[in-house]
Order: structure tokens, then C-alpha cells, then sequence
């Protein structure tokens, strides 16, 4: 009787053989998931967010180009040529691209920026792509 007892806890212990396996390789498959989810997220919301910064300075610095002779008379009128050029050398010192447009006294900046993800590469995700627009618009200033 005792030895037929046996038998039994050696089968039983022999049918769980390898559930920890399966179980680990699930939960290493879950934290690699959340680890891409937080490092890559936070990668494309700092690139989103960039953007939207590059694209509201550039704008800013084009909008600050006035016509000079305007500019002596108390008028604030823009100068589109070196508003449009500001703004692209803006763009162009952080390395991004985009297209300027200048309607009245606002000018209208779009970027494109480009996120580098880190872990997504390993599902096949390599880089994600942003479009921010900001304007800025050329005013006088009464004190």
C-alpha cells in the first residue's frame, strides 16, 4: 500500500513538470511588452512635444522679421522673405524640415519630426513620424 502511495505523489509531481516554464515565458513576454510600451511612449511624446516647440519658435522668428521701413513709421508689417528664411534657419539648426507660410502678418510654421524607437525595433517598429503647425503673428505693441 505504501508503495502504490508513492506511485501516485511521483506521477502527480511528474504531471506539473515544465508549468513554471510556460508561466515564466509569459511573464518575460508581458515586462518586455511594458518596458517597449514606457520607454518607446515616452520617446514619442517627447518627439510629438518637440515638435510642437520647434515648430512655435520657428514661427516666433519669423514673425519677428519686419520691414524696416515699415518698422520706423510704428507699423508692424512683415518682411515675407526674411520671415520665411528666419523660419527655415530656425528648422534648420534642430535638424528638422518643414514648410513656412506667410498670409497678412502671421506666419505659419509645419514640421516634420522623426521619433527613433528603442525597443519596438525588436516587433518590427522602427521610427514614427510627427506633423506639428504653430503660428505667431507680427503685432504692435502700445506702452
Amino acid at each position: 500500500m505504501i508503495a502504490a502511495m508513492r506511485r501516485l505523489r511521483v506521477r502527480a509531481a511528474d504531471d506539473d513538470r515544465g508549468s513554471a516554464t510556460v508561466w515564466m515565458i509569459g511573464v518575460v513576454i508581458c515586462t518586455f511588452l511594458m518596458l517597449a510600451l514606457v520607454l518607446d511612449g515616452g520617446v514619442m511624446l517627447r518627439a510629438r512635444s518637440d515638435a510642437y516647440a520647434a515648430a512655435s519658435a520657428a514661427a516666433r522668428a519669423g514673425a519677428q522679421q519686419l520691414d524696416p521701413v515699415a518698422a520706423v513709421e510704428g507699423v508692424a508689417l512683415l518682411d515675407p522673405v526674411a520671415a520665411e528664411q528666419a523660419a527655415l534657419d530656425y528648422l534648420a539648426a534642430d535638424g528638422l524640415t518643414g514648410s513656412v507660410t506667410i498670409v497678412g502678418d502671421t506666419v505659419t510654421v509645419n514640421v516634420t519630426s522623426t521619433a527613433h524607437l528603442q525597443l519596438a525595433t525588436a516587433l518590427g517598429a522602427d521610427a514614427t513620424k510627427f506633423h506639428a503647425t504653430a503660428s505667431a503673428q507680427a503685432i504692435k505693441v502700445i506702452p
